[in-house]
């Protein structure tokens, strides 16, 4: 696991400055304090920082093949490299190491950059071909492993996080506020997008190739599997066996593996298996304090997982003063970005990291098994097709009015966000039920000479393309997709990553495996789902693994009771950073709407939990990124 940036210069250009990559890889030693690598030579530049888990002693970077004409860096781990290795040295390679980086390397030289079709697990890598001039650059098939990339007239950089290219120097543009637009819609940016003009994020299950003439090609490599399959017999026996054999693959490390653990159904499997397959794991779950703690409170659900499989359980205390966390947080996430989890997992991050490099995490559960409310909203959204249109406008219009009565939670917001949600395409039913605020409302946040500028279309825009890249189909289906293509690896992994690597954590998601995907997605929805009860295959499969109370609780999820925080023990923190007079300062939006947002919040109108924490991200992150450093991009 690492950091990787880089920058090439085209054709002519300058040589690269060590001194410029090496910054680079100063600015991400977070993702790597083990060691550093670095190969600068004529106009190219590759460096990388180190978090030492497969052949602890060995593959230092760059790896060179032997011949000295393919350069490498690589984050994540591959977990088939024992087999690609053995394959390799069968077929008269020559490798140096014990670890995963080098089969990347002979791969290529075999395959070229169809090198990443072979591969199983996380992954983002740069890999320089002298011979023809060109650099590589891959994502894994999900995005668990992140990349940003920026290309000019002058040639590339690419980095592991945004902050890396920050430290290179080059031409970042200013702010792009029709990408901003999907933040605030969505709470996170989806790829390509990034919250500068001239950065785009690498899409998952990508490669791109740069050649030093400025010629750019990117191809996708990998997709969901687009035919449905026949049900297997014994089916849930079967997803068990599926979801052990990703679980060992995932334990694959010459170092200790810890886990996360909530009372849900998804870590709770996780931790099975690894009992299972390697004994007696610690687990580690969080422990929320302050208003509303009680509503979100696991713990009891997770010590009797922990019992069950005589694992060593350590519960992590989450109390809502953020004040001294909550700028490296928003630091640490590189980009402007709003899911409420944040801190919860900012917390169990740091203390795993005090005695475990790996730790195993349920993350991708809900995608695969359809576990979230807004699936049973996609079969049920059929009806918008068969209910008059001004009948449901109206409902949506009424529901509007309901207050938000005390311990409510997200319910209501849910049931508005369901009324409200139109469109004849189920990727904008899916966008309406995941957007915190709706298109005219939103409009009317920002100020009067930002908003004839913007869109408001760019994430529909997204979402559109996607549902057509995967085959325009209808239902929960084309919502499952759209999980994989943006939700997960935009908002839930990149979260994942750029937390527990600020604490030099390596995260596995065995639910993120795409040998387990390729079996379980092409299901029919009627052998994953029952009436109104989600995760009816995983529940099934489990239930002679997890205590009986785990399948009576109510579904969660990994946040705190935000909304009640942000009334109470947060409301200073947010009045401050969202005052009118820094609404001003900033210049992007206008006063009125922000006040307006906080007294429906503060007084229960409306749960605008979504839309505060994303203002209140968004402000942070101006104020560390762009205001503490050589002035706004505006």
């Amino acid at each position: 696991m690492c950091g990787i940036a880089g920058l090439a210069h085209g054709v002519g250009g300058t040589p690269v400055d060590a001194a410029r990559v090496r910054a680079m890889c100063d600015a991400i030693r977070h993702r790597g304090p083990d060691d550093e690598g670095l190969f600068v030579e004529g106009g190219v530049g590759l460096g990388m920082r180190r978090l030492s888990i497969i052949d602890l002693n060995g593959s230092r970077q760059p790896i060179i093949n032997e011949d000295g004409n393919v350069v490498l860096v690589f984050n994540g781990e591959i977990y088939n490299y024992r087999g690609l290795r053995d394959g390799l040295l069968t077929r008269g390679h020559t490798l140096r190491t014990q670890g995963d980086t080098e089969t990347i390397v002979h791969l290529y030289e075999e395959l070229g950059a169809a090198c990443v079709e072979p591969l199983r697990g996380m992954f983002a890598f740069a890999l320089w071909d002298k011979r023809r001039r060109s650099l590589l650059l891959a994502r894994d098939r999900f995005g668990i492993k992140p990349l940003y990339v920026v290309t000019g007239t002058w040639g590339i950089a690419f980095a592991s996080e945004l902050k890396a290219l920050l430290a290179a120097d080059v031409d970042l543009g200013p702010l792009d506020w029709d990408a901003l637009d999907a933040y605030f819609q969505l709470g996170y940016l989806p790829a390509p997008l990034s919250p500068l003009l001239n950065v785009r994020k690498l899409e998952p299950g990508h490669t791109l190739e740069w050649s030093a003439d400025g010629t750019v090609r990117e191809r996708g490599y990998w997709d969901l599997p687009a035919a449905a399959a026949a049900v297997p017999d014994e089916l849930p026996r079967r997803v068990v066996e599926w979801l052990d054999e990703s679980v060992a693959a995932h334990l694959v490390a010459d170092v200790p593996v810890a886990a996360f653990l909530s009372g849900g159904l998804d870590s709770s499997a996780v931790v099975a298996s690894m009992a299972i397959a390697d004994g007696t794991p610690h687990a580690f779950t969080v422990r929320y304090h302050g208003s509303g703690a009680e509503r979100a409170d696991e713990t009891p659900l997770a010590q009797a997982l922990a019992d069950r499989y005589h694992a060593q359980l350590t519960v992590v205390d989450v109390h809502p003063d953020v004040r001294e966390s909550f700028e490296k947080i928003v630091w640490s996430l590189d980009e402007p970005h709003a899911d409420e989890s944040a801190l919860p997992t900012w917390l169990i991050c740091r203390a795993v990291a005090q005695s475990y490099k790996v730790a195993l995490s349920g993350t991708g559960g809900d995608e695969l098994f359809v576990g979230y409310r807004r699936h049973l909203g996609l079969l049920a959204g059929a009806l918008s097709g068969v209910v008059p249109g001004a009948l449901w406008r109206a409902a949506g219009a009424l529901a509007g009015y309901l207050p938000e009565p005390e311990g409510s939670g997200l319910g209501v917001d849910r049931m508005k966000r369901f009324l409200r949600t139109t469109g004849d395409s189920p990727a904008e039913r899916y966008l309406g039920y995941m957007s915190r605020l709706p298109d005219r409302a939103r409009r009317t946040l920002y100020a009067p000479a930002l908003r004839q500028s913007i869109s408001g279309d760019a994430a529909r825009r997204r979402f559109l393309a996607l549902h057509e890249r995967g085959g325009a189909s209808n239902g929960l289906r084309a919502g499952l997709y759209l999980d994989y293509k943006v939700y997960l690896p935009d908002d839930i992994l990149a979260l994942a990553d750029r937390v527990s690597m600020a604490h030099s954590l390596e995260v596995r998601v065995p639910f993120v495996d795409h040998p387990l995907v390729e079996h379980v997605f092409p299901l029919p929805a009627r052998a994953k789902i029952g009436v109104g009860r989600p995760k009816r295959l995983l529940r099934r499969a489990l239930r002679s693994r997890l205590p009986a109370a785990h399948f009576g609780a109510p579904k969660r999820g990994f946040v705190g009771p935000t909304a009640a925080w942000l009334r109470n023990e947060l409301r200073d923190v947010l009045t401050d950073e969202l005052s009118a007079a820094r609404m001003v300062r900033l210049g992007f939006f206008d006063p009125a709407v922000v006040t307006g947002l906080l007294d429906d919040h503060f007084e229960r109108r409306h749960n605008r939990e979504g839309i505060l924490w994303a203002l209140l991200c968004f402000s942070t992150w101006h104020r560390l990124y762009l205001e503490r450093g050589a002035g706004a991009r505006g």
